[in-house]
């Protein structure tokens, strides 16, 4: 291109771009007010009504030129294996399942072979001792390479103590652990990655950053009940998976330690306002937004939104994620069988809501069928246009970015 050629280019892009800039200067909150930090709210954080669905974010000219013009390009790798693969394997990747048995012949495989999904979540019923999990896992791994560009996530419920999937490996429950100190919870993390590590595990369901509350069904499972603690917490946790290798993710935004009951396996109403839910239960996800590689939605109901719809299918809840807090990671759905109990609807349904929410990753750890019924029911949304091929895209592109920043995609 000639140097007058380029100047015309540019002159060009020039003219197109401050237009835009001005109209979003106009439509959008000024800058004066946005935190600074991240790690604490300011004394004068201007707060949203409870009534509000809307959160206010923390929103940047530059964050809104992305919104406008769509998301940006990934790796050269990624891009190519976006560019290749057939919308069907696009939208197992998508997801990350539960299974049952326990050895190389376990009905996965078959599954796996016909489905490529993104990950699997291993469960206690899914082993007997760790030669044999090691086996296990290194049949998936094998099962996955077979004619595949991308193996699967390999994740474990492991959020410490008696909700482990290996009783007998770190962490600690997170209260017992968090009672030594923080330094105590980034070392006891650390050695939980490593241990895991070793088994071929590549990513954990842990840490939850929920804020207990008195009484609720997160007192003996979360940090504590201080937010500003359980901050730093959540924070060394992050830290010393991310420094084990081992994907940490955080669970369950927008926190659910003020539920009357586990949200997982009933209506888990939480009360408080949006602005009582920034200031308390959010606090510790803002601690680790830059730095999560993961978080987890909540399958929880909140006054502060419209008190029926559990956050991990509200795209006001993923809103407050993304904009909000700046995430630029993968949003991971709740259990979305635990999602059916508190909506009365179908897995299916629930995995095409919670992606048209804004969820990267659909976990559900049903049966089989439960699988299949919630994957075709993507599928056909995406066929039909429900779903936009930008939005598939855009989710599998941040899921393939978290599978080559940790060595999971072929060179």
């Amino acid at each position: 291109m000639t140097r007058t050629r380029k100047r015309q280019t540019a002159l060009l892009l020039a003219l197109a771009v401050v237009p835009l800039l001005a109209l979003l200067t106009a439509v959008l909150p000024s800058s004066g007010d946005e935190e600074e930090g991240g790690d604490a709210p300011r004394a004068q954080e201007a707060v949203p009504s409870v009534k509000e669905t809307v959160p206010v974010a923390k929103v940047t000219v530059l964050d809104a030129l992305v919104r406008v013009l769509g998301p940006g390009r990934g790796s050269d790798d990624v891009e190519r294996l976006l560019a290749r693969a057939p919308v069907e394997r696009k939208v197992a990747q998508l997801f990350v399942v539960g299974f049952a048995g326990q050895d190389r012949g376990a009905p996965i495989l078959s599954n796996l072979r016909r489905r490529d999904w993104g990950g699997l979540v291993l469960q206690d019923v899914n082993y007997v001792s760790a030669t044999q999990v090691k086996g296990l896992i290194a049949g998936l791994r094998a099962n996955a390479r077979l004619g595949r560009d991308v193996p699967p996530l390999i994740a474990a419920a492991q959020e410490g103590g008696e909700r482990s999937a290996f009783a007998d490996l770190p962490p600690g429950s997170q209260e017992s652990v968090a009672s030594k100190g923080v330094a105590a919870v980034g070392r006891e993390a650390r050695a939980a990655g490593r241990a895991l590590r070793a088994l071929g595990v590549t990513m954990t369901l842990a840490p939850s950053a929920d804020v207990a509350a008195e009484g609720g069904p997160f007192e003996k499972r979360a940090f504590g009940v201080d937010e500003a603690f359980v901050a730093k917490a959540t924070r060394a946790a992050v830290q010393g998976y991310l420094k084990a290798k081992v994907i940490p993710a955080v669970g369950s935004f927008p926190g659910a330690g003020g539920a009357a009951q586990d949200p997982d396996v009933g209506p888990g109403p939480v009360g408080l306002s949006l602005n009582e839910l920034r200031r308390r239960d959010v606090q510790p996800f803002r601690a680790v937004a830059g730095r999560a590689p993961v978080v987890r939605m909540s399958n929880a109901i909140y006054a502060a939104f419209d008190g029926v719809t559990p956050a991990t299918l509200l795209p006001e809840a993923v809103g407050l994620l993304r904009s909000g807090l700046g995430f630029r990671g993968v949003v991971m759905t709740a259990n979305l069988v635990g999602t059916t109990a508190v909506t009365g609807g179908t897995v299916a349904q629930a995995a095409l809501a919670a992606l048209k929410a804004g969820a990267d990753l659909l976990y559900v750890p049903g049966s089989a069928d439960d699988q299949e019924e919630a994957y075709q029911s993507v599928l056909a949304a995406v066929r039909i246009g429900r779903v936009s091929p930008g939005q598939l895209d855009a989710s599998l592109r941040r899921v393939l970015e978290l599978k080559r920043s940790y060595g999971m995609l072929p060179s």
